[in-house]
């Protein structure tokens, strides 16, 4: 992506600014742009890093987004959600499935959209059922009995596939294999033809492959494993490789070949190695209490912008719901800011270009 020259001045006055309110209303509603595309940015890099499990970089990515959310809290309000489920997603991934259930369901409470909320839910009930105790799996059960029943009124596939997913867990923990695979099943079928999320793919061939072992089908599961592994190493996803693994020795196990069960042993201890001195890494870090502690990042929003959304009687309230550059003070006379964003020369040499 290019950014015009202008980007790249306004971009400069943010990082050069301590606050918001140090700028010029037709200045927030430019620089507003960039700042968004900056957080998706930065959004997906968060993601990226939590799936190679490099926690660290996920930690520095997500750090600048409370930073940047926190100095412009008025330009970025509708970041607010996903900053929160990335924190969810932080602490999940880190181990720490009580606080990642707290973020989750903020980030929940914090959006409108239906289907932002379910999400959040299901996020939640899976870290809840990390936990492992009875009372954790019925607050997951709680969470996603209710979408389950009416996720055929969701408009996206994501929705559902996740859904089906946690419901599927919940089975297995309910010692309903059979079911638990049929659901699964036809999960997998969706994510597979119609999302491609490969990691959500890698995820439930594993679950199907514990399934099919549990119901003393090797051969399935082996079949099942090996390529539910060899989209796990695809993505680099740790976790996920460990959990597999885990699966093959009690396969291998189950079919007493002793050989392929002590390597593949070594094999997993190797990787649980890695993921230990990784997460040691994230544990020791400066950032790490913040963002897993249970609390929601403190702001202060701008003075004009609260009293507009309180409707508090001013010259700008008439316009300050429109999404246009007089509503942010953009007026016929530019101010001098934006005026030196214009060099006279430049003017007047595209002016003789037209003339010529």
């Amino acid at each position: 992506m290019v950014l015009p020259p202008v980007a790249f001045v306004l971009f400069d006055w943010c990082v050069n600014t301590d606050a918001e309110a140090n700028l010029e209303h037709s200045t927030i509603w430019t620089a507003g742009l960039y700042l968004m595309l900056l957080l998706q940015f930065l959004e997906n890099k968060v993601a990226v890093e939590l799936t190679r499990s490099e926690f660290v970089e996920a930690q520095e990515a997500l750090a600048q987004m409370i930073n940047w959310f926190t100095r412009f809290p008025t330009i970025l309000r509708g970041c607010e959600n996903t900053i929160e489920m990335l924190r969810g997603q932080y602490a999940h991934s880190v181990g720490c499935f009580d606080e990642a259930a707290f973020h989750f369901l903020e980030a929940a409470r914090l959006t409108d959209s239906r289907s932002m909320q379910s999400m959040c839910q299901v996020y939640a009930s899976v870290s809840y059922i990390c936990m492992g105790d009875a009372e954790s799996t019925s607050q997951a059960l709680e969470l996603v009995g209710p979408a389950y029943r009416t996720m055929d009124s969701f408009v996206g596939v994501r929705e559902k596939t996740c859904i089906i997913f946690v419901y599927g867990l919940l089975l297995m923990r309910q010692q309903n294999p059979q079911e638990a695979r049929l659901r699964l099943a036809g999960g997998l079928r969706i994510a597979h033809q119609q999302l491609g999320n490969i990691q959500l793919v890698s995820q439930y061939l594993t679950i199907l492959g514990t399934l099919a072992l549990q119901l003393h089908d090797c051969g399935q599961a082996r079949e099942i494993l090996k390529s539910s592994l060899t989209l796990a190493k695809t993505l680099y996803d740790i976790p996920t490789q460990i959990w597999i693994l885990s699966v093959f020795t009690e396969l291998y196990r189950e079919l007493k070949e002793r050989e392929n069960e002590m390597e593949n042993s070594e094999y997993e201890r190797k990787k649980e190695d890695d993921l230990q001195r990784r997460l040691s890494e994230a544990h020791s870090s400066p950032f790490h209490q913040e963002l897993v502690e249970k609390t929601r990042i403190q702001v202060q929003q701008l003075h004009n912008f609260s009293r507009e959304q309180q409707g508090m009687p001013g010259p700008t309230t008439a316009k300050a719901d429109l999404d246009i550059p007089e509503s942010v003070g953009l007026y016929a006379a530019q101010p001098s800011s934006v005026k030196r964003l214009i060099e006279p020369s430049s003017v007047r040499r595209s002016s003789r270009r037209r003339l010529s």
